[in-house]
């Protein structure tokens, strides 16, 4: 009888269980346009077709506003996410207090993952970079990859 007992305690944990994991939503491109997000889509999964601009963005003038805030030393959040072609979603996001720039990194597929604090923002072509770069554990980064865009998507959004 304790077995039995047992045993459907269990059972019910587990499908409980189950069942709690497919409730959770994906968070989508539509919930991304919904937040305001840069939506990054990559087309493909090697690293040099989409720094040649094998991605679909959207919403990139919130990278430019943060370039111009970073320039004036203003505060400002952006939130970038991320698709790959598998469908997976990272969510990387840039703040600036007017001083520093704090750089949450989910994807590794660009740079080092982690939250690391900057001293200067760049833009070089379609892509934008972090220089002078402490990680929370104290390793220090001269030169970090923190956005691939299109370049034409940056003139449109000028």
């Amino acid at each position: 009888m304790k077995k039995l007992v047992y045993f459907l305690v269990i059972a019910t944990a587990v499908l409980s269980a189950c069942a709690e994991a497919e409730s959770e939503k994906e968070y989508t491109v539509e919930d991304a346009r919904d937040n305001g997000d840069v939506i990054v889509e990559h087309e493909t999964q090697n690293f040099d077709q989409i720094a040649q601009g094998a991605l679909e963005i959207e919403n990139i003038g919130e990278m430019t506003t943060l370039l111009e805030k970073v320039e004036n030393e203003e505060e400002y959040s952006v939130d970038v996410s991320i698709f790959d072609t598998g469908g997976s979603h990272y969510k990387n996001t840039f703040e600036t207090d007017g001083t520093e720039i704090t750089f949450e990194n989910n994807y590794e597929g660009y740079s080092q993952a982690g939250t690391f604090t900057c001293q200067y923002m760049s833009k070089r072509g379609p892509m934008i970079y972090l220089s002078q770069c402490e990680s929370e554990e104290g390793e220090e980064h001269s030169t970090l990859l923190g956005f691939i865009g299109k370049e034409e998507a940056f003139r449109e959004a000028e």
